[in-house]
């Protein structure tokens, strides 16, 4: 791939990231992993500008959802919640998900170069809109324990990366996790919703990130938001890779897939 020039800085190709033993142990203990200013702020203007443009893009389908053969703009009560492969509607957004910087940490933790990408999403959270995410596992989306998934590394084949777009905090909607929470698997949180209640209180953690702070996770870690209180726009940048071979879902834009290697 030619990922890692997504981006220049100061006329030089920007460095790849190669997590520390460190790193990659604190994901396997905790289930996620939080790498600070993974992109930097003219990085991140840009970004802001291309949800600018998806923004508009949305304003066109009158507060309800729209499936087309590049993208699916969903709205919830009338409010703007998520773009699905919102890079098949601009370009430079499939460019981004592709930068070695989140390629190289979703390479290791997968354990594989060979990995397939399923998930590109732009999720806005409004000011005055209520949106809101319940706890919930990705296995669930993923389809884990049907003929749609197969599990090829036995370590759950999926992770998922969050890049804070503006910057989280405690009053905007923030995303939440249960540390620990993927050591149990695949729980069926949506027939066992009481579940939540037998985790530590001290487990449960709000993540303040600063923009172009980026968190990874596994399909098994419970996590959720809330809505944003505040007055300003709290938004994410959120892309999920399998290891090949994993995924047999369709997917609104990209069907059961686009297939990235590393080097």
């Amino acid at each position: 791939m030619g990922s890692s020039r997504a981006f220049k800085k100061d006329d030089e190709y920007t460095s790849m990231i190669d997590l520390s033993n460190t790193q990659i142990n604190d994901f396997e203990r905790d289930g996620f992993l939080v790498i600070k200013n993974v992109f930097n702020s003219k990085e991140i203007d840009e970004i802001k500008s291309l949800y600018d443009q998806l923004l508009n893009e949305a304003s066109k389908y009158n507060k309800q959802s729209y499936l087309g053969d590049d993208a699916h703009f969903i709205f919830e009560n009338s409010f703007l919640n998520r773009i699905v492969w919102c890079g098949g509607r601009i370009k430079r957004l499939l460019e981004i998900s592709e930068d070695e910087r989140i390629l190289r940490p979703v390479s290791t933790l997968l354990k594989t170069k060979n990995m397939t990408q399923i998930i590109n999403q732009a999720h806005f959270k409004l000011p005055g809109e209520k949106i809101e995410f319940s706890w919930h596992q990705d296995s669930e989306h993923r389809r884990y324990g049907t003929e749609l998934w197969k599990d090829v590394t036995g370590e759950g084949s999926y992770i998922q990366t969050v890049m804070a777009v503006d910057e989280m905090t405690e009053k905007n909607g923030p995303l939440r996790v249960i540390r620990g929470s993927h050591k149990h698997g695949h729980l069926n949180l949506r027939d066992n919703k009481n579940t939540i209640d037998d985790f530590p209180k001290e487990d449960i953690l709000t993540l303040k990130m600063k923009e172009g702070d980026i968190v990874l996770f596994g399909p098994y870690l419970i996590h959720g938001s809330s809505f944003n209180e505040t007055n300003h726009q709290r938004r994410v940048f959120i892309n999920g890779y399998c290891a090949s071979g994993a995924n047999k879902k369709d997917y609104p834009g990209i069907g059961k897939g686009r297939e990235l290697k590393l080097s």
